[in-house]
This record gives structure tokens, sequence and C-alpha cells, in this order.
């Protein structure tokens, strides 16, 4: 196949949604050789955060010379940013080689009927396969969803289990409470392994201790960072363990993601992982993750977040509040009708002065108009104007960016990437 033909092969598998279960995934990965048996593998799960720790974790181990593979989902505005080696995303004609590997082996499973293997795993599949190629050091591997379920959990073996802040998303999978969630986000967990998992409410963490317990497997509770100061334009500096570290990304929830990146380095030095204090402070303080607070200019100030449930919304909130409070914005909001679209609106609406309501680039969007009424239930004086699409949203954005501090893009990373990336190249 060529490129093009890649792409349109992978986007037409992704019409037919989400399948949870290993069995397809067990099936693609042994007819390809189970090259993910093979590799050095950092398993991250969670509700809110895994994109924010695994590019810390890829800066740090980026500036003490490894060849890190990582893989994360979903893209901002590029397929490539998926599968990357380093700050390198795979090539066109590396997508291209990849996926008809992988086409050959699903067409095979699809013919003996083993299976129908789905975008997301095909897509995994050509990661691991790539990184196998490449002869990565180590690979940072970012679940999907949930953890239990989740095609990347057909590894067996990780040399370090990762999981962040348990919150609500994905209740129709994951379960209605947090332990129920938490369950299934601990199944990354590998026999014998070893875990640092974000400190929760003690009904969560009994779950990530009988797992552990289940399993053999070692428990390491994450230590909070202490002392954060955070400017909107000088990013953020906290104490961890008596050191003093810095980052560039201004969200109050980036100090966090990073103290547990560095407990987790920390913890690589039993794997033939090693770091040196300048690595992870040098990596810290380098680390970008592109849609996360992201200040895209500062006159007039657009900022862009992938809030994208209620705890992520609380987050932003919270970081409004720090930046902005009781200053007037403009917030450009798009959202999956899947969502707790209620709750996160409660969360953000406080800080509006007015509200672009917007249709997301993505089948499963909640309709600008239907935003637009549920905005009007909870906040029924809020000006709100309804855009069908980027181009619109764009246009107004340019209309009301002089009209209050600042404007807000927010409530889905299928929102986010496609408007940044238009500002940016409109700027």
């Amino acid at each position: 196949m060529t490129y093009k033909e890649a792409m349109t092969y992978i986007r037409n598998t992704a019409a037919f949604g989400t399948k949870l279960g290993l069995d397809n995934i067990r099936a693609l990965m042994s007819l390809l050789g189970d090259p993910q048996e093979k590799l050095k593998i950092i398993h991250i799960a969670g509700t809110n955060g895994k994109g924010s720790v695994a590019a810390y974790l890829l800066s740090v181990l980026r500036h003490a010379g490894y060849r890190v593979g990582s893989y994360t989902s979903p893209e901002l505005f590029r397929f490539s940013e998926r599968i990357k080696t380093g700050d390198e995303e795979i090539s066109e004609d590396d997508i291209a080689l990849y996926a008809t590997k992988v086409r050959a082996a699903a067409d095979h499973m699809k013919e003996n009927n083993m299976g129908d293997p789905s975008e997301f795993e095909l897509v995994l599949a050509m990661a691991f396969c790539f990184f196998l190629d490449r002869n990565v050091d180590i690979v940072i591997l970012e679940t999907g969803l949930g953890g239990r379920l989740d095609a990347t959990n057909v590894i067996s073996h990780s040399v370090l289990s990762v999981i962040t802040k348990i919150s609500f998303d994905h209740m129709q999978y994951l379960g209605d409470t947090l332990p129920k969630i938490a369950a299934e986000k601990a199944a990354i967990i590998k026999p014998q392994g070893t875990a640092l998992v974000y400190p929760a409410s003690e009904d969560v963490m009994n779950v990530f201790r009988r797992e552990c317990e289940t399993k053999n497997a070692t428990l390491k509770i994450a230590a909070l960072p202490e002392r954060i100061s955070a400017s909107l334009s000088g990013g953020q500096t906290f104490l961890l363990s008596d050191k003093t570290y810095k980052t560039r990304m201004a969200g109050l929830y980036e100090s966090y993601n990073a103290a547990l990146a560095i407990q987790a380095l920390e913890m690589l030095e039993g794997y033939g992982v090693s770091v040196s204090e300048d690595d992870i402070y040098d990596g810290i303080r380098d680390a970008i993750w592109p849609g996360r607070f992201e200040i895209l200019s500062s006159d007039p100030c657009v900022i862009a977040d992938g809030a994208h449930n209620e705890d992520g919304a609380a987050a932003l909130s919270e970081t409004l509040s720090a930046y902005f409070d009781k200053v007037p914005l403009v917030l450009c909001i798009g959202i999956l009708k899947d969502k707790q679209y209620h709750e996160m609106l409660s969360r953000l609406l406080p800080h509006a002065s007015s509200v672009i309501a917007c249709t997301v680039p993505n089948p499963r969007s909640l309709s600008a108009s239907a935003l637009s009424g549920v905005i009007h239930e909870i906040w029924p004086d809020l000006p709100v104007t309804e855009a069908s699409d980027i181009d619109q949203a764009l246009a107004e954005i340019k209309k009301l960016q002089r009209s209050a501090a600042a404007v807000v893009i927010c409530g889905s990373l299928y929102l986010v990437g496609p408007l940044r990336e238009r500002w940016i190249k409109d700027s």
C-alpha cells in the first residue's frame, strides 16, 4: 500500500468503532511474531495525565541518551504523532510499510474466522513492529481505554506499570464507581511486576493493594509535590524529595504529573535504565505536551486545553481561577455526546463571559445547537454563539478575542487539535 492507501485503510477501519477485549489483538500479534514480547515497556494507565506523564518520561530518557519509542492516542492533529522514536514521528513511508504488514495478518484473520481487528489494534500492532525494527531501548506505552481489556494489555510483562489519577470517564465501559474504574486500570499490573500509583481514596487504593497482592507485584504509592508556584508565562516550580524542579507547562496539575514521572524514572534503576539528576531536571524542564493548557498566543491571549471529562474540566477550572480570578473569559467549547457534559459545563461556565458552542469534527460530537441548549439550561443568561465547524469557530474566536482577558479552547481534543493547528497556521 502507498501512504494514502494505508491511511484510507486505517480510517475506514475506525468507522467500525471501539472493541474491548484481547482475543483479536492476541491473534494479530501472534501472526506478527509477538514483537511486543521483545520490548522493554513502561505501561501507563489512568483517567487523566497519561499523555503528560508520557511526555515527561520521554523527555528525560532522551536527555539520558536512550532511544525511546512512544505510543499515545488520540493524535492532536496528525496521525503520525501516535508512534514516535524520540521526538521523531513515524514517516509516511513507514506508515505504508507497517500498515501493509499488519493488514496481511488482519486479512488472514478475517479469512480464517479468527476475528476482525479494530483501528486501535491495527495501529498498536504497527507500533510494536516499528519499535522492534528500530531497536529502541524502551517503549512508553499509553493505554487507550481502561486497562484490563485495552489492546495495549496484550503485553505479558512490563518494567513498570504507572497509574495516574483515577476519576470518572468512559463509565459505560469501565463502571460507575471509582473502585470499579480503578480495577480496570489496575489490571495492567503484571505478575511479579512493579507498579507506581497516584494516591487516591482508601477504597481505590485497596483495589491496587489487592491486585498487587494477588499478582505478587510491588506497589509504590507516589508522593505529591510541595511548594508549587506557577505563572502563566513561566510555567511552574515545585519541590519533591527536597529537590526543586521546573516545568514549562503552565497547567496547575502539571507539577503532579511531573512528580509522578520523576518517581517512575527513579524506579527504573533496577531494570538497566539509569538517569542522572541532571537528566531528570533538564528533561522535566524541557518537556512539552501540546494542547494541555497551552498558550497559543499572548496578545490576544488564546489558550488550548484538552480537558475532556469532569476531572479534566475541574483541573482546568482550578487553573483558570489561579490565573484569571473573576476576569471575563471567552470559552470555545466542543464536547463529545458520550461524555459527562453537564458536569463538565458546570465546572467551566462560571469562568465565561460568553461561549462559542462548537460541533466537534467527530461522529460522536454533541452538536453546536444541542450544546447551546445545555449551556442555557445551566446558565440561562450567558451569551452563546453556535459554530457548526472549525472554520466558523475560528471566525468567532477572532471576533471575540479582544472582548475578554483570554479565549480558552476546551472540551475535547478533537476540537483542540484542529483549532490549535489553524490558529498557529493563521498567526
